[in-house]
């Protein structure tokens, strides 16, 4: 089978025929050689389908062609040579051989052969006198092969030779033109004619008597019959052939590799059709050169003589540098471009003569070189003619590209003939594609319809860009152009593998190559000239030459990933155009991820295997434009061949082979990640660099082909990524940009990990397991793999997943280099985790490794060496797609990238506590992003959720606000969560952040609807009513417009009678249960619902509807309130009551008179608590709506107003305001007061009576009188009893009085005086506090006065809050708000006069008193507003507002006190300071802006007198006490800010002599350091800002800091400065001081005084530095002089800000604690001098520095600034410059040894190592 020779003989039978009887009979048995191409295998060979073996030709041929020295027939040796391996060894018998054996017994099985007649013909006459013997020795048959005796042995065909012929057949055989053979198989001599060739191989001519390799068809063809059709000339193209010639090799009937090498050459294992197309294309050129090269030479010299038409339409001349060149017409050199591929793609460029081939290299480098000279531009200014010599250029380009292409084919398959190889053609071919790129094609793809950037959201207009213009319009002469180059980029990829390239060939090549890849095309074909697919092909040939490139010369490796990695920048950062290459399996990618990977995949490959095969894309899209030479190039695609180097099949070199492999990729990969990471962290997403974006282009590419099976190496990728990326995040170093990016790109690397195992998932849940057993086996893999138990000898195992992937990978056809490079990756890494690769070797521990284990170690060698080994040598289902998709997927899912997930969601997860905002909000958003892709992680991990919660209370506004929007992503992901986390988001309704409020707001309302339980429900309902009352008004708005969404408007149009009734009340019912479970919450819930209530019925889109839905509210809470199970009944009386109540304040119209007789029992019974809750909320609603019910029964009235009279002795205070109106309501509706004025009177003559009782002793007389004052009180304030006048006075004959509110006040003024007790006195001023009310003139009596200054002279807490209640009352009584019926609504109709006006401009006796109050009480209500008792503050604050809201007093009088209020830790005092502050500094901010500074110092007062705190920072992380104030401040001008600034730096400044520090705190110290707390904590918004106050304290401590250190070097420290020297006079600094002890030390009260001075400058320097760090100021202190545009920058904080802080409070608190002893006090004076004469930003210059002038930094204030000293300030603490120079009244300082080199001052920043070490 194998066709070699053998010496032995035949041993017995063959085939059933001995061999005696074959010798007997003179014929030789032939071998598998000869008889092949006679078998009916001589359309199909087995071993090879992609070719056949050519029939037997009327000409003498070479050998059988698969038995020529080519790579066909090395490869067909190779698999018969492995055959017969297989078959030595029965017990070790390959599959392939058995496979092989098997399907030969199919072939030969005699049913289904072709029977065959062979006739035997007379043997020659000269043969016939042979003798046997010799005819017998010379058809000796040669031994069999393994396989071929295998294949003989096992198979029966049976043969039988026919008898001879007739003489007569024979002549009728002749007449018909057949081939005759004698009786002794002796042919007879003939002449047989053979075809003339214009040339041989190489260009040597060869005579016609040249000897026919040995072994040709012609020693096996006996006799050859010419027909007669043939025409004379085609007989005169043959030769004579001697007998002898025809049986020169009979004797070697093997082919001989080193005699018929030259000749094998020339002629290809091809079939039939190729090699008639080969002959026909070798024909064709050979004409076409012919005719080329003679029109050439026929060409006339002289410049004037005409060119016949003949030549010309071949050839013609164009001028150049170099003078006149001839070049090929424009059809000529396609044709001849058309020809030689033919002629090359058939391998048969051998046959044309070399010399042709050189001169036809001539004319085309001459029309390439032309190329470079030409100008393919296109002008924004052209006329007709400049456009159409352009065109002329542009077809002049398409000859010069088409002529490169030849010449590189050429070139690439003469490659073994130097005089076709020539540098000058490979420079001109460069040069000429650069040209077109560069000068044409590239500007022209660039070019946009318009100059102008497009504007969202603006019309499309007409292209206004000339170039745009002139392309478009002849696009198709561009396409052209560029399809032609595209082909020339094409071949040029298969030239580079063919040839070797020099250095700057391949630098030349990658340049354009790279230019072509990162050219910007439009994302939409209307904006491309040149079309978006069409340029994309052209840039696919790029990305293939790149690769090929990178592929063949590894040391060009290196230079390529760095043109690539280089370029990025000009990579466009929109993903729509960034992503134009398609994958057939995913979304598509950008071109430049797929190469990376491709390169990366291509280092993973053995280098023999990554030169070989093609890109399916660019082969497959090659030639769209279906020229004629795209037939050929698929039919003769050449069979590339595998290395035959010899495998010495050694398991332990694996890891030796596949080691570098895995290092280089991983290399390459590691690479790519760290330009990628650093690019992006020198950029952000904000920024012009496109880095940032790119980077997240580059990972959403690699997680999109995560699954396929086409780009393995992306998980390698995306690992080194997770890899530094995690190492970013936890990096003690990292910045806060670095730390954001990392936790960002994590996330997203997250997701796609789970959206890997969801699809797994899918894929296989849609397998077909009964397809094969290899499906069942994948599915149950990913089983395992959800369990978590896969094992990695699953993956490794020789039938595993690696397998199938690599199985399916070469099925798909390894031709495709880009398949080839995954396969190559796949293997590898297969390879390399067998060998203890990422997850370990599998094999055992044992020292030595198991005999499957090293077979396959052996076979993946094998593998790695040569990728078609696996196909050769084992059978192996193919398989399906679906089941090589989803085994890739399972592969990647048990990768290292895959198995760090949790360790990925575990630094996201911790990165939610960091202590940066930024940094723990975007772990929270990455959370998020991982959370939505798979929320059972919050089931699985338990942390999660908890670490949310601690975020969800995290000092930052940022990080709270990420927490509750990661919170509501997860409850609807998973919505039984939402009773997990609805209380904690209504901690964060009551949020600092009005962000966060917000975010809450929105997500309870979420909360709300989504599941109906009533306890949530309230709740969720209850924190919402409560943001109606929220300082910001856009809150506010919400809260309104949520609670109208869930409570009202489901209800409009529902009605209570009709079909729907019962459903109607059901609903209502539901909603009126959460009402009152709302209700029962708190009094506060209860007057906000009231209000909003009002603001639905008054205010809202539709009121009437609202009303309506109120009233069928109140009908059921009515009917509820009869029978509560009409509702819910688990619910009192008493809370559907308070809920009845809510309505009767908010909407009393909606009650009916049925309704209110409901109510009547409820006002009978008082004897216990609960009957006084329902009596209070019946009284409620009958006095809010009676008033507007004029159909009450009499009897009612009169029964109601006798239970209410009997009551009130039992009620309590509290009661009382309720049922002395609702009294005064009932009288009016019975128009008869009479029995209310008895009543009345009876109290007055009550306590008129016990006016002289000594309460003391009779403390029953105690209770009763306070009873009765207070009883008198509620009258008075609520009934105008002047139209009783007469029957007071008829009953009351001893006081003398002629107004009755006046005789209350007369009464009660008697018992306010000083002798009664506390408990007669309270009542008694508030009840002339409740009647002043009415009759605000009474609060000018004298009496009324002189009482109220007692109370407030006392300061008695209880007097004082009677007394604050009442003016409370009375003040907000008077305020006219946007309720108030006293005010007309537009519209109204109301036009002119005292209607108009109302009581705007109508005095009153209101006004009067109220100023009068005002002015007289105001600083006794600002001292009990800034007291220390809570409810004193709250009432006493809402007197202040009150007042500044009517304008009673000038607003500087209670500004201060505003802003102090500001810093109450009570946040309802806080809020309404602060609302107040707000709305006055709107209206006089001037006269704010003069108070302001008293306000600080009142601030200081109240922190430290009241609230007992002397510090300037609140909470954590700490913000100023006084940020609301700032917050104020920055509602105002920039100018009134920056002089708050100045004066509060200002009042930082003291004088050192006059510094009081006898307190315990010193008083200046604690103040200063209050202010610069806040100054610290302050909120920002400018940049002048900061650099404004950052000026006035350096201003402040150049001046006083220079003088507290003088003062303490001379008392405290007691230096002298001794006698100066030359070196001292000339200003050299080599002396130092020392100190020298004087006689006393300084005062004890001086010492302190000198201390305290020094800590008030350290805080003050301190603070100053830490706000310069804090805000970044550095750089724009180093500016001359800020830009306008700088200055109103927005600062922004250090990445460090929290540690930061943490470090200035603590130095801060280090200074206020170093006064306490006298030696501590000496160390911060000793510190404070150090820390002022030593600069510590300068440089200290090095000894090799040159001695120069001092230089200050810009941090150091300028020496000019001082007044006292010359000596400079410092500039924080270390070592650094010491001052040149004492004071002028300083003691001089013995000088010391100079330093080894002076200390130089630079413009090195100050780095705070004394101050916190925050730098």
């Amino acid at each position: 089978m194998n066709g070699q020779p053998h010496p032995s003989h035949v041993a017995g039978p063959s085939n059933g025929i001995p061999a005696s009887s074959s010798s007997g009979r003179g014929i030789r048995v032939p071998t598998v050689h000869e008889a092949l191409p006679y078998t009916p295998f001589t359309s199909i060979i087995h071993f090879s389908p992609a070719e056949s073996i050519p029939p037997p030709l009327a000409i003498p041929t070479p050998s059988p062609s698969y038995f020529g020295d080519n790579p066909e027939v090395i490869k067909a040796k190779e698999t018969l040579a492995q055959l017969s391996a297989g078959a030595s060894n029965a017990q070790e018998a390959s599959e392939r051989c058995q496979r092989t054996l098997r399907d030969v017994q199919k072939l030969l099985d005699p049913q289904h052969l072709t029977q065959f007649a062979f006739k035997r013909n007379v043997r020659p006459a000269h043969s016939q006198g042979q003798p046997p013997r010799q005819q017998q020795s010379n058809a000796r048959p040669p031994q069999l092969s393994s396989f071929a005796r295998m294949v003989l042995e096992t198979n029966k065909v049976s043969y039988r030779y026919l008898t001879p012929e007739s003489p007569e057949l024979q002549a009728s055989s002749e007449a018909d033109g057949r081939i005759h053979i004698n009786g002794n198989g002796v042919p007879p001599t003939l002449n047989l004619p053979t075809p003339q060739s214009r040339g041989l191989p190489n260009g040597h001519a060869t005579p016609y008597t040249e000897q026919l390799p040995n072994g040709s068809q012609g020693s096996r063809l006996q006799a050859v019959v010419v027909r007669d059709l043939l025409t004379p000339a085609q007989r005169a193209e043959y030769r004579v052939i001697e007998e002898s010639d025809t049986m020169s090799g009979a004797r070697d009937a093997t082919p001989s590799r080193v005699r018929d090498n030259a000749f094998v050459n020339a002629h290809r294992s091809v079939s039939v059709d190729q090699k008639q197309k080969g002959d026909l294309a070798v024909q064709n050129l050979q004409n076409l050169l012919s005719a080329i090269l003679d029109a050439e030479d026929q060409m006339p010299t002289g410049a004037s003589d005409p060119v016949p038409a003949q030549i010309s339409a071949v050839i013609t001349t164009r001028e150049g540098d170099d003078g006149v060149k001839i070049v090929l017409q424009h059809q000529a050199q396609r044709q001849l471009e058309a020809s030689v591929q033919k002629v090359t793609s058939n391998a048969r460029l051998d046959d044309i003569d070399v010399d042709s081939l050189m001169r036809v290299q001539k004319l085309c480098e001459s029309a390439v070189s032309e190329v470079e000279t030409l100008s393919l531009q296109v002008g924004e200014e052209w006329s007709e003619q400049d456009v159409e010599e352009w065109l002329q250029r542009i077809a002049l380009a398409e000859r010069g590209i088409t002529a490169a292409r030849t010449l590189m084919r050429i070139m690439g398959a003469g490659a073994h003939v130097k005089e076709l190889q020539s540098e000058d053609f490979l420079r001109a071919v460069l040069a000429a594609i650069r040209a077109v790129l560069e000068g044409c094609i590239v500007p022209v793809v660039e070019a946009r319809p318009s100059k102008h950037e497009k504007i969202r959201g603006v019309k499309e207009e007409a292209p206004s860009n000339p170039i745009f213009i002139t392309a478009s319009t002849h696009q198709a002469h561009l396409k052209t152009l560029m399809h032609t180059t595209t082909k020339t980029l094409r071949t040029l990829g298969d030239f580079l593998l063919s040839t070797e390239l020099d250095e700057t060939s391949l630098s030349g090549v990658e340049s354009f190559c790279t230019l072509l890849i990162f050219t910007e095309n439009a994302s939409m074909d209307r904006d491309s000239v040149l079309g978006v697919l069409d340029f994309e092909l052209t840039r696919r040939c790029a990305m293939d030459v790149l690769a090929k490139d990178f592929a063949k010369y590894t040391e060009q490796r290196q230079t390529i990933l760095d043109y690539l990695l280089m370029s990025l920048d000009k990579l466009p950062a929109a993903k729509q155009s960034a992503r134009q290459y398609k994958l057939p399996d995913s979304k598509p990618i950008q071109l430049v991820s797929a190469l990376l990977m491709r390169l990366v995949q291509t280092s993973a490959t053995h280098a023999g295997e990554a030169t070989k095969g093609k890109t399916k894309a660019v082969e497959d899209d090659g030639d769209a434009d279906g020229e004629e030479d795209s037939d050929d190039e698929d039919d003769d695609t050449e069979i590339k061949v595998a290395s035959n180097k010899k495998s010495h099949n050694r398991p332990g070199d694996l890891l030796a082979v596949v080691k570098p492999l895995h290092d280089a990729a991983q290399h390459n990969a590691s690479y790519i990640v760290k330009i990628l990471l650093q690019r992006a962290l020198s950029s952000s997403k904000s920024s012009d660099e496109p880095y940032r974006k790119l980077l997240d282009i580059f990972t959403e590419d690699f997680l999109n082909v995560l699954s396929s099976s086409d780009w393995p190496c992306a998980e390698m990728m995306l690992r080194s990524l997770v890899s530094n990326l995690i190492s970013m995040v936890e990096g003690p170093k990292s910045t806060s940009p670095a730390r954001t990016l990392g936790l960002e790109l994590l996330g997203t690397i997250a997701t796609g990990i789970l959206d890997l195992q969801r699809n797994a998932g899918n894929a296989a849940r849609s397998l077909n397991l009964d397809e094969s057993e290899n499906a069942k086996h994948i599915a149950g893999l990913v089983e395992q793999l959800d369990r978590g138990d896969l094992e990695a000898s699953s993956l490794v195992a020789f039938d595993g997943l690696y397998r199938s992937v690599v199985e399916y990978l070469q099925a798909r056809g390894l031709d495709d280099a880009q398949l080839r490079s995954a396969t190559g990756y796949h293997v590898m890494q297969w390879a390399f985790l067998l060998s203890g690769g990422r997850e370990g070797s599998v094999d055992s521990d044992t020292g030595g490794t198991p005999k499957p284990s090293k077979d396959l170690q052996s076979s993946l060698r094998n593998m790695i060496l040569n990728l078609h080994w696996l196909e050769d040598n084992h059978d192996y289902p193919t398989p399906s797609t679906s089941q090589g998709r989803l085994a890739a997927m399972v592969i990647t899912l048990s990768s290292t990238l895959c198995k760090a997930f949790n360790r990925i969601l575990s630094v996201l997860i911790m990165s939610m506590t960091h202590e940066q905002p930024k940094v723990k909000s975007r772990a929270l958003k990455s959370v998020l992003t991982v959370l939505e892709k798979d929320p059972t992680i919050l089931d699985r991990h338990e942390y999660v959720l908890q670490t949310i919660y601690r975020c969800a209370n995290d000092a930052s506004p940022l990080v709270r606000d990420s927490a509750l929007m990661l919170i509501a992503d997860c409850v609807k992901l998973q919505p039984e969560l939402d009773m997990r986390v609805y209380g904690r988001v209504i901690d964060r309704t009551r949020d600092s952040s009005s962000g966060v409020r917000r975010r809450a707001t929105k997500f309870l309302k979420d909360l709300y609807l989504g599941k109906p339980c009533a306890k949530m429900r309230s709740a969720i309902a209850d924190a919402i009513i409560a943001r109606t009352n929220d300082t910001e008004e856009p809150i506010i708005d919400l809260a309104r417009q949520i609670m109208e969404e869930i409570w009202f408007l489901p209800l409009l149009g529902c009605k209570l009678d009709g079909d729907e009734a019962v459903n109607a009340k059901l609903r209502y019912a539901a909603q009126a249960l959460l009402m009152i479970r709302t209700v029962e919450v708190s009094e506060a819930t209860a007057s906000v619902l009231e209000s909003l209530i009002k603001q639905l019925i008054t205010k809202s889109k539709t009121p009437s509807a609202h009303l309506a839905v109120c009233k069928n509210f109140v009908r059921v809470l009515s009917d509820g309130m009869i029978d509560t199970t009409e509702i819910d009944g688990s619910l009192t009386q008493s809370s559907i009551l308070c809920c009845l109540a809510v309505f009767a304040r908010a909407c009393p119209i909606v009650f009916t008179a049925a309704q209110l007789e409901r109510l009547g029992p409820y006002t009978q019974n008082l004897a216990r608590q609960d009957d006084l809750d329902v009596y209070r909320s019946a009284i409620i609603i009958l006095r809010y709506a009676m008033p507007h019910q004029s159909e009450l029964k009499p009897e009612f009235l009169k029964q109601l107003q006798t239970a209410l009279m009997t009551s009130i002795p039992k009620l309590p205070k509290s009661e009382l305001h309720v049922v002395v109106p609702c009294l005064w309501t009932i009288d009016n509706k019975l128009g008869s007061r009479d029995r209310m004025v008895t009543f009345v009177i009876s109290a007055v003559r009550n306590i008129h009576a016990m006016r002289e009782t000594d309460f003391a002793q009779q403390p029953q007389a105690t209770t009763k009188v306070s009873r009765l004052m207070l009883i008198v009180g509620h009258f008075g304030k609520v009934y105008d009893f002047e139209p009783n006048l007469a029957r007071f006075k008829e009953l009351l004959p001893s006081l003398k009085f002629s107004s009755v509110a006046a005789m209350f006040v007369d009464v009660l003024c008697l018992l306010t005086e000083p002798k009664q007790p506390v408990d007669v006195r309270e009542p008694a001023i508030e009840a002339v506090a409740m009647i002043c009310q009415t009759s605000p003139k009474l609060l000018l009596r004298q009496d009324v006065v002189q009482a109220f200054e007692i109370v407030f002279r006392e300061h008695n807490a209880l007097l004082e809050e009677a007394l604050l209640v009442g003016l409370e009352g009375f003040f907000s009584a008077g305020e006219v708000n946007e309720k108030s019926d006293d005010v007309p609504e537009l519209g109204s109709g109301v036009a002119s006069g005292h209607e108009r006006l109302g009581k705007t401009y109508v005095a009153t006796d209101q006004d009067g008193a109220s100023t009068s109050i005002a002015r007289r009480f105001l600083p006794q209500i600002l001292r009990l507003a800034l007291s220390a008792e809570a409810e004193l503050s709250l009432v006493a604050s809402k007197i202040i507002i009150s007042v500044n809201r009517q304008g009673l007093v000038h607003p500087k009088e209670s500004g201060p006190a505003l802003v102090a209020l500001e810093t109450c830790p009570n946040v309802a005092i806080a809020d309404m300071a602060f609302t107040e502050h707000k709305a006055q500094h709107t209206k006089h901010e001037s006269y704010f802006d003069k108070e302001y500074m008293r306000a600080v110092q009142q601030v200081f007062e109240y922190q430290r007198d009241v609230i007992g705190s002397m510090v300037g920072f609140i909470g954590q992380p700490p913000a100023a006490k006084m940020h609301l104030t700032w917050d104020v401040l920055k509602s105002g001008k920039a100018q009134v800010r920056k002089k708050f600034l100045t004066n509060l730096a200002g009042k930082l400044d003291f004088d050192a002599a006059t510094l009081d520090p006898t307190h315990l705190a010193p008083t200046h110290l604690s103040f200063v350091r209050f202010c610069v707390e806040n100054l610290a904590f302050f909120d920002y918004d400018r940049v002048e800002e900061i650099l404004h106050l950052l000026e006035a304290m350096n201003k402040i401590f150049s001046v006083t800091g220079v003088a507290v250190a003088q003062l303490i070097d001379s008392e405290v420290l007691q230096l002298r400065v001794g006698p100066a020297d030359s070196a001292t006079a000339n200003g050299d600094l080599a002396e130092a001081s020392e100190v020298e002890p004087t006689a006393a030390l300084p005062d004890p009260a001086r010492l302190l005084q000198l201390a305290v001075a020094a800590q008030i400058c350290s805080l003050i320097w301190t603070t100053r530095n830490f706000i310069r760090d804090l805000w970044n100021m550095k750089k724009h202190l180093n500016r001359p002089k800020s830009s306008a545009k700088e200055s109103n920058k927005t600062p922004s904080r250090t990445s460090n800000a929290a540690s930061l802080g943490e470090h200035y409070l603590k130095r801060i608190a280090d200074i206020m604690a170093a006064d306490a002893t006298p030696d501590s006090q000496r160390a911060v004076s000793a510190s404070f001098a150090e820390l002022i004469s030593t600069d510590n930003e300068v440089k200290v210059a090095s000894e090799d520095e040159d001695n120069g002038d001092l230089e200050v930094g810009d941090d150091t204030p300028s020496e000019s600034a001082s007044r006292k000293s010359p000596s400079l300030p410092p500039s924080g603490g270390g070592r650094g410059r010491k001052r040149k120079s004492a004071g002028a009244g300083s003691t001089p300082r013995k000088k010391k040894r100079a330093s080894s080199g002076r200390r130089k001052s630079g413009s090195a920043q100050f780095d705070e190592d004394e101050n916190g070490g925050w730098a």
